[in-house]
């Protein structure tokens, strides 16, 4: 997540000036040799007087673009004025503004270099933000998680101020570069990793908008999403989890966590309605179970809730087969058998008990409802 500053803003200067000796606004040569000399009282380390220099250079080439808004290079020279006042809005639609300027007009060196300057810019922040993401993670991990004694409470307040110093860097990275994908899926992390899903997910669809296809971006997305829709479950907007995890196994056929998470939906949502509607809601938590079993062959537990639901959807042969499917993987699982035994006897599926070679009978556990091998 580092980039690399290509040119300095005193390098960049210095060849702005070359070739710039024709008669121009007095307001835009004023306001070019503040940001010059304003550079050099910075370099050395006279900070008051920097400081003086580009507010001066800001005022001056305001005025400049309003008499002269043609002079892309001096516009150019407003938004480094700006940037090194920490003025990231103006400074974003100075450089802009020059950038396109001196593009359409055909002047591709000097457009490159204002480019240049406000990617390095740019850089600074982004790189300011990984660092106080780091910090955060180091501090208290994951940050959802409730802090159970003082040091965590202190820990954790400590990590929340570093992800708003983050914040507040990449926001201002934003301001330098609207629309930046990059920007906008730290920025959406950032809210993921505080449990902000729904604007996380607000920024990395602006960024999907911007940079169509990107692979990081939409595996950032199908995860917040999924996180956002957990969390309606607990929050009991069921019918907005439903939908949520849908929607994700729409683009996602293939992962079962989706299809475990709205098999959590259906199921939560059932136990809130009546009579058919819920049947219906514990046959599609079933449903989901079911898929997601297929697809993760290793797990006792999705057959286990699909054998449950249909169980509590009146689905009895469904729940005899998935019943079978768990105790398949998990052979020796009590609650499984008892399952199972509870659901041949909704059916009526009764055997005489049989007597096994070592004179021993063979019962399920709660209902003693005897099976024969």
């Amino acid at each position: 997540m580092k980039s690399r500053i290509v040119m300095s803003a005193t390098a960049m200067g210095t060849l702005l000036l070359v070739g710039a000796a024709w008669a121009r606004n007095p307001h835009c040569a004023g306001g070019i040799q503040y940001v010059v000399q304003g550079m050099t009282d910075k370099g050395k380390g006279n900070i008051d007087d920097y400081k003086r220099q580009m507010l001066k250079a800001t005022q001056q080439l305001e005025s400049c673009s309003t008499e002269d808004p043609n002079d892309f290079e001096a516009i150019g020279y407003l938004g480094w004025a700006y940037a090194e006042l920490d003025s990231m809005g103006p400074a974003g639609k100075a450089f802009a503004t020059a950038i396109k300027g001196l593009g359409d007009k055909g002047d591709k060196k000097k457009a490159d270099l204002v480019s240049t300057n406000r990617e390095s810019f740019w850089v600074t922040q982004f790189n300011n933000s990984v660092a106080k993401i780091s910090s955060g993670r180091a501090l208290y991990d994951p940050y959802t998680k409730k802090a159970e004694n003082d040091a965590e409470t202190k820990a954790k307040a400590e990590a929340k101020k570093a992800y708003d110093d983050a914040l507040t860097d990449l926001n201002k990275a934003l301001l330098l570069k609207p629309g930046d994908a990059r920007t906008l899926r730290s920025l959406g992390s950032v809210y993921a990793i505080t449990g902000d899903y729904a604007t996380a997910e607000k920024l990395f669809r602006e960024g999907l908008a911007s940079a169509p296809g990107d692979s990081t971006l939409t595996a950032s997305l199908h995860s917040v999403v999924a996180n956002r829709a957990s969390q309606l479950i607990e929050d009991k907007k069921f019918d907005e989890a439903i939908a949520a995890y849908t929607g994700l196994i729409k683009t996602n056929p293939s992962n079962p966590e989706l299809y475990t998470g709205l098999g959590d939906a259906q199921f939560a949502r059932a136990n809130e309605v009546k009579d058919d509607a819920r049947k219906a809601a514990f046959k599609s938590a079933g449903d989901a179970y079911a898929k997601g079993g297929t697809l993760r062959t290793d797990s006792a537990d999705l057959p286990f809730n699909a054998a449950l639901s249909y169980q509590n959807a009146g689905e009895s042969a469904l729940a005899e087969a998935q019943w079978r499917e768990s105790l398949k993987r998990r052979p020796k699982d009590g609650e499984a058998m008892s399952g199972l035994a509870t659901t041949l006897a909704d059916q009526k599926k009764f055997r005489r008990p049989c007597r096994w070679p070592s004179g021993r009978w063979r019962w399920t556990r709660r209902t003693r409802i005897a099976i024969a091998s």
